[in-house]
């Protein structure tokens, strides 16, 4: 492996080894910030941090937890924003 190609710090090499489950997890739920209005990101996310938690991955607790929570919330903002989007729609045709 070259120099470019190794994590600059221990804790991005440590989580990509030993929780690779919390890992997916959050770049499944910060797919969900560009390409969430399909949902399937965040179900994704959600999915991966709960498979995180109950494997108890070492060191893979903290960011399966953002993961969940980051899922939640942009499910949340999706399905207000989609609503609302619906709602002008319905009210001028």
């Amino acid at each position: 492996m070259s120099e470019t190609d190794r994590p600059r710090d221990a804790t991005s090499a440590r989580l990509a080894t030993e929780a690779p489950l919390a890992r997916g997890a959050l770049v499944a739920s910060l797919a969900g910030v560009v390409f969430g209005f399909a949902f399937l990101p965040q179900l994704l996310g959600l999915a991966l941090a709960g498979l995180s938690l109950a494997r108890r991955e070492p060191g893979g607790r903290r960011p399966a937890l953002l993961a969940a929570t980051l899922s939640l919330v942009l499910t949340a903002g999706w399905a207000v924003v989609l609503g609302l989007l619906l709602k002008w729609w319905a009210t001028t045709r």
